[in-house]
């Protein structure tokens, strides 16, 4: 099983808490529209930095693992 990094935990708390605001501003009520919109946008350009930095990582890895097969040809 993966770890859960903190960034990714936040990530998640953060997401179900604009998520059930989002549900309340549709049944009638909680936070002004602005300030949801701005919440939604927060929460999408973390995810987005979130899924950079995991595949700078894994083009790392990548570029690793072509190198391993260059040098065993040689």
């Amino acid at each position: 099983m993966k770890k859960i990094d903190w960034i990714d935990f936040l990530l998640i708390i953060f997401g179900l808490f604009v998520a059930y605001q989002l549900l309340l501003k549709i049944i009638g009520g909680s936070w002004q529209t602005e300030a949801l919109i701005i919440a939604l946008l927060v929460t999408n350009i973390g995810l987005t930095f979130k899924l950079a930095v995991n595949f700078n990582k894994l083009e790392f890895r990548f570029d690793r693992h072509i190198a391993w097969h260059r040098a065993r040809d040689n």
